[in-house]
């Protein structure tokens, strides 16, 4: 009654499973997003916010270079590119022309409130001096009859002495990029206003962008360049789509092969494969619930897990077969149960990194695996009631070969791996073998995408990827004095930075220029005599004025600012009770300058985002060593109260010298050590406890556990072989970890079983 409640409940949440997937497929989103492997470190909650407000800005532009031999070609293929682009739905092209526009549009209406640093000198030696007055009326009538260098960017009753003119051509110079030689190129940044929430919708929109350039390159004989994050994630996520379909058919197939080779009949092929759709299937939902999406590296790891939920079916049947004869059912109950806590431990420990992916692979593992576990030990007894006999004789040969090469001295083979493990130990520990923790290395980088970020670098101005400075305060005031105390300390340096104190003066600053305007718009002012010069009435400088008395008061800030200028950043970010304002800085700047300035500024931090990732995926690395030794702690403590022999904690060896000789190999062929390889380490632990548990409890048959341990490794070094084989390195490097560590595991599990049998004979 018990055993069927179970499994009509157990039923009811497969099938709730199932309608998950069915009605509810397009709320599952793929998340491509690179920053998942950098450690998330920052304390003030905040402060965190105002980063990825920054970062999430970032990430969603990018640059278009179109460059050529001939100008007129390269203007029309600029413009042909910058109106496609524009027409899909989600991209907004942001050119220069266009963000000086909006920005004119924008302080227009403040114009009273903006001068430039000679503009305040001047206008405070004529609030001094009528002379200096009368110099100024000159000056504005020379400008006005281009006798001078004067510029209007608006109408001359808006700004009849052009100060205001002045002050914009001052703000957007240097904007423009120029022609270097024969080669000429224009430049434009597009926004996504509508990122791409899935992968299928990412490669579209990207292939879009990519149609469009190919379109512009033949028709206007032009290169296009281009420059992002987009492209960078796009990229990976399709090499990760490629290892994903290389595992999961690489795995599905040789699992197919297995059951039919070996059981010959469809049940255990159902069971296999039903656990796995199971597992899988659960993983993808709690990834889903919890954190709103599934990683696409998550999927790739979760492909490799065929390899291991398999494991369980297979160690069922073929224990099933044998405990059935011997009413001795119990003894395989408790070899599964140790068996799945041992691989829940090893995936649970990655959930103990700060690596948000991490921690999401280890939420999906251990997910799909208990549900998988499940799923065989409910389903399991259903299926085995119909006679299943295996094929043992093949598995016999592979196994008599294993042990003919490794076991014929067993005694020697385990004195030899012991010196093995310690020369491997002592080679980790004096070898000063190689360690990255540089987050760059940790995904598959298209060396064509690299080559255009330098270019693109070269002709345009593109800022400090993950290197800014951030000042923090309660109100503007106290953002706009450290920014005025930062610049005066870099001198010419300033010019490698861009920051709200080059787009808006500080509501102070504002009041102040107003106040200093009055010489030209009070009565008798400037202004006045300014229209004397040209033969007309004071009557012609009322409407003037009046605008300046009407403005008083009125003050723009960089929220209004950036609302109608989206070229803008998000450099003001304004959180509770305080209000963070971000500094970017240009390529080739002189950063340990601009470094060592800040430190001596209070409420200014430099912020090397690369830097503080390094250090961090470091002391990650560190952490899980130790955790690693706490883990072989606990299981070694575990071991001792379940047997009661101090001689089982021995059998942690296998695991631990198979750990030592997959990072001595790592080092010695060269590969740096990363955290991931140490995570992987964690794996190696549970692989190997789960064949050693087998091998423990079902000493009674010997022969059964050994063809059981060699299809589970056969399974699960298919699975991580394939990992081993891709081109990300982070999944490389967890691929040839386990590969390695668990390749030494099951042969010391098959040698193992030898050296008891031969131990028994001698004794009888």
């Amino acid at each position: 009654m018990n055993s069927l409640l179970v499994r009509c409940s157990f039923t009811v949440l497969v099938i709730a499973l199932i309608s998950f997937f069915i009605l509810g497929h397009r709320h599952i989103q793929i998340d491509t997003n690179l920053n998942a492997l950098n450690p998330n470190k920052v304390a003030n909650q905040d402060l965190g916010f105002a980063i990825n407000t920054l970062t999430d800005d970032i990430n969603h532009r990018f640059i278009v270079v179109v460059s050529g031999s001939d100008e007129a070609s390269v203007s029309i293929a600029s413009g042909q590119m910058q109106a496609k682009l524009d027409s899909i739905q989600g991209l907004l092209v942001l050119t220069n022309e266009t963000s000086q526009n909006a920005y004119l549009s924008s302080i227009a209406p403040y114009r009273f409130n903006f001068l430039t640093h000679s503009q305040q000198q001047k206008l405070s030696a004529a609030n001094k001096s009528t002379a200096s007055k009368e110099e100024l009326a000159t000056e504005a009538q020379r400008k006005l009859y281009q006798l001078g260098d004067g510029i209007r960017v608006i109408p001359f009753e808006q700004d009849p002495l052009g100060w205001f003119s002045d002050f914009l051509l001052s703000q957007v110079e240097g904007l423009e990029p120029e022609s270097t030689g024969t080669s000429h190129f224009e430049s434009f940044t597009v926004l996504i206003t509508d990122y791409p929430e899935n992968m299928a919708s990412q490669n579209a929109l990207y292939q879009a962008i990519k149609d469009i350039e190919h379109d512009v390159i033949h028709t206007n004989d032009v290169n296009v360049l281009h420059s992002g994050i987009f492209f960078f994630a796009v990229d990976s996520a399709q090499s990760a789509k490629g290892d994903i379909q290389r595992i999961a058919i690489g795995s599905i197939a040789g699992i197919l092969f297995l059951m039919l080779l070996v059981f010959r009949s469809l049940l255990p092929l159902l069971l296999s494969l039903s656990s796995i759709a199971i597992g899988v299937g659960f993983g993808v939902l709690t990834s889903t619930l919890v954190f709103g999406s599934i990683h696409v590296l998550t999927i790739v790891f979760g492909a490799s897990l065929i390899g291991i939920v398999v494991d369980y079916s297979l160690h069922y049947f073929y224990h099933f077969l044998s405990e059935k004869k011997q009413h001795n059912d119990k003894k395989l109950l408790r070899a599964m149960i140790l068996s799945v806590i041992t691989s829940l431990v090893g995936y649970g420990a990655l959930g103990l990194s700060n690596l948000l992916i991490l921690k999401k692979i280890a939420l999906f593992s251990c997910s799909g695996l208990l549900l998988a576990w499940l799923s065989v030990m409910i389903f399991g007894p259903l299926i085995a009631k119909r006679p299943i006999v295996a094929r043992q004789t093949t598995l016999m040969f592979i196994i008599n070969c294993v042990q003919k090469v490794f076991a014929s001295r067993p005694k020697y083979l385990a004195s030899a791996g012991m010196v093995i493990g310690i020369a491997s130990a002592l080679f980790i520990v004096f070898g000063s073998i190689k360690t990255n923790d540089d987050p760059r290395q940790f995904f598959h980088v298209s060396q064509s995408l690299i080559a255009q970020e330098k270019e693109v670098s070269a002709v345009t101005q593109v800022f400090e990827p993950g290197r800014y400075l951030v000042v923090e305060g309660t109100n503007s005031d106290d953002i706009y004095t450290t920014l005025s105390l930062f610049y005066s300390q870099l001198g010419s340096h300033r010019q490698n930075l861009t920051s709200v104190l080059d787009w808006l003066p500080s509501k102070t600053t504002q009041e102040q220029n107003y106040k200093l305007q009055s010489a030209l718009y009070n009565d008798g002012g400037i202004v006045d005599l300014f229209f004397q010069k040209l033969g007309m009435t004071e009557s012609y400088s009322n409407d003037i004025k009046a605008d300046y008395l009407n403005a008083k008061h009125h003050h723009l800030d960089f929220t209004t600012l950036r609302n109608t200028v989206p070229a803008l950043p998000p450099l003001w970010i304004e959180k509770n009770d305080s209000v963070y304002s971000f500094v970017l800085i240009k390529k080739n700047s002189d950063l340990e300058k601009i470094a060592l300035i800040s430190q001596q500024i209070d409420n200014i931090s430099y912020i090397n985002s690369l830097g503080e990732a390094i250090s961090a995926l470091k002391d990650q690395r560190i952490k899980a060593t130790k955790l690693l030794a706490v883990a072989y702690l606990l299981i070694a403590i575990m071991l001792f109260f379940y047997y009661r022999q101090l001689s089982s904690i021995t059998l942690l060896l296998i695991p631990l010298v198979a750990s030592l000789v997959t990072i001595a190999s790592v080092a010695f062929i060269g590969q740096s050590v990363t955290v991931f390889h140490v995570m992987a380490l964690f794996l190696v632990l549970g692989l190997g406890m789960d064949y050693i548990i087998f091998a423990k409890e079902m000493t009674d048959t010997h022969a059964v556990t050994q063809q059981a341990i060699l299809l589970s490794a056969v399974t699960s070094l298919l699975s991580f072989g394939l990992l081993a084989f891709s081109s990300m390195p982070i999944v490389n490097a967890f691929g040839s970890t386990i590969l390695i560590g668990n390749s030494i595991n099951f042969i010391a599990a098959i040698c193992l079983f030898g050296l008891t049998k031969n131990k028994r004979s001698k004794t009888q």
